[in-house]
C-alpha cells in the first residue's frame, strides 16, 4: 500500500471515528409545579411551621421531627437527598438561590401554571391572550413540536406525561403533532399492572382536572423504557395542589416523592445505552410562591416573590456541580432555545423573541 493510500485510508477512519463517537442527544424535562425556592434551597421552612401552629410547641409537631435541623442544607438533604447527594454533587448544577445572589425568574405578570408553562414550551410570555389557567389551545408552536418536525421525528419520538389535564391544551399548538397522555388520559400497554393503574386512575381522584403524581411517573417511566423518546416531558403536580390545600407536611412529603422519582428516572436513563451520558435533563417550576408565611400557598401577579423559581441543568459535557452563585439572571423564556439547542437546532432562528439559550458549557 503506498503512503498516499495508507494516509487517505487513515484519515477515513478518522473521520468515521470522530462521527461515530458523536453523541444522539436527548432531552428530559421535569416541571415540579409551583415549588417555591424556600423549599427547594432550604428546606422545611420554620416560619410557615410556626404560622401553621398558631402558637402550639414546634417539638412535638411531626413535620417539625421528621423535617427540621439546624442548617439549610441539612434541611433540604431530608427533603430531597437524591437531588442534593448525588445529582448536584455528581452530575448537574441548580441556580435561583437568592442567598447565593443567584436568581431564576419567570417574566410573565401572571405567575400561574399556564402562562408558566407556556413560557417554558414556547420562549417566550403571552401576556395578551393567556392571563389565567383558563382552557385555551396555546397560541403559538411549543419546542417539543419544533424539535419534532426539525429532526423530523416519528409522533412517539416527542412524548408528554402530565399529572394536568390541561396540558392537552398547552403541549401542542397543533394536536396530534406530539404523544401526550395527561390527566385522566389511558394509557395503552401490555403490562397489567400499568394497564389496571389506567383504568383504576379515575377512581383515585383527589383534585379536579388532575391525578396523582404516582400515576403519571409509572407511565413515563414505563413509555421510556418501551419507545424510548428522543424528547420527553414530564409534568408532575402534587405539589402544588397541596400547597393550595394548606396541607405543608404532605407537601414536603410529597417533593420527597418527587426526589425519589428524580433518583427513578436518572437511574432508568443511566442504564439504557441511548440515554446514558447522552441525555439534557433539566428540572423547574412553572412559577414561584408567596415569601411570608402567610402567603406561602400562594401565588398571582400580586405576589411579586411569585416570579422567583429555580432551575437543575445535568448536561453531558458540563463540569459545573452544585450551587450557582452570583452570574446573571436566569429566566424561564430560555428553556425552549436551551432544549433545541441540545439536539443542535437554534430557536431562536424561527422565533427570534423568544429567550437566548443557557449556555451549558461555561457560566449560565
Amino acid at each position: 500500500m503506498s503512503r498516499r493510500v495508507l494516509l487517505l485510508s487513515c484519515l477515513l477512519s478518522w473521520c468515521v471515528a470522530g462521527l461515530a463517537a458523536e453523541p444522539v442527544r436527548n432531552v428530559v424535562l421535569v416541571t415540579l409545579d409551583g415549588v417555591r425556592v424556600q423549599e427547594m434551597f432550604g428546606g422545611a421552612d420554620i416560619a410557615v411551621m410556626k404560622h401553621l401552629a398558631r402558637g402550639a410547641p414546634l417539638e412535638g409537631n411531626k413535620t417539625y421531627q421528621r423535617y427540621w435541623a439546624a442548617s439549610a442544607e441539612e434541611r433540604r438533604m431530608r427533603v430531597m437527598p437524591f437531588l442534593w447527594g448525588t445529582l448536584l454533587k455528581q452530575h448537574a448544577w441548580i441556580a435561583g438561590d437568592p442567598a447565593k445572589n443567584s436568581h431564576v425568574e419567570v417574566t410573565n405578570r401572571f405567575h400561574t401554571s399556564y402562562p408558566g408553562y407556556a413560557e417554558i414550551l414556547t420562549g417566550r410570555a403571552h401576556d395578551d391572550v393567556i392571563i389565567d389557567n383558563k382552557e385555551q389551545r396555546i397560541p403559538a408552536s411549543t419546542v417539543l413540536e419544533f424539535a419534532r418536525r426539525e429532526l423530523k421525528l416519528p409522533q412517539s419520538a416527542v412524548a408528554v406525561f402530565s399529572s394536568w389535564d390541561l396540558t392537552n391544551s398547552f403541549a401542542e399548538h397543533e394536536p396530534g403533532t406530539i404523544t401526550v397522555n395527561a390527566g385522566f388520559a389511558p394509557y395503552a400497554t401490555k403490562d397489567a399492572g400499568l394497564r389496571a393503574l389506567s383504568e383504576a386512575q379515575g377512581e383515585m381522584v383527589a383534585w379536579d382536572g388532575s391525578r396523582f403524581d404516582y400515576v403519571t411517573e409509572r407511565f413515563a417511566l414505563d413509555y421510556l423504557k418501551r419507545e424510548r423518546p428522543r424528547l420527553t416531558y414530564i409534568l408532575l403536580g402534587d405539589t402544588d395542589e397541596l400547597a393550595h390545600d394548606g396541607r405543608y407536611e404532605l407537601l414536603l412529603q410529597s417533593l420527597r416523592h418527587a426526589d425519589h422519582f428524580l433518583e427513578e428516572l436518572w437511574t432508568q436513563l443511566q442504564s439504557m445505552p441511548q440515554y446514558r451520558d447522552n441525555t439534557l435533563l433539566i428540572v423547574t417550576a412553572d412559577h414561584g410562591r408567596g415569601k411570608t408565611p402567610e402567603y406561602w400557598g400562594s401565588h398571582n401577579e400580586e405576589l411579586e416573590a411569585a416570579k422567583n423559581i429555580w432551575l437543575v441543568v445535568a448536561a453531558p459535557g458540563d463540569v459545573r456541580r452544585g450551587e450557582i452563585e452570583g452570574g446573571p439572571t436566569l429566566y424561564q423564556t430560555q428553556i425552549a432555545a436551551t432544549i433545541a439547542q441540545a439536539f443542535g437546532l437554534d430557536f431562536n432562528q424561527r422565533y427570534p423573541e423568544a429567550g437566548k439559550p443557557i449556555a451549558l458549557r461555561g457560566a449560565p
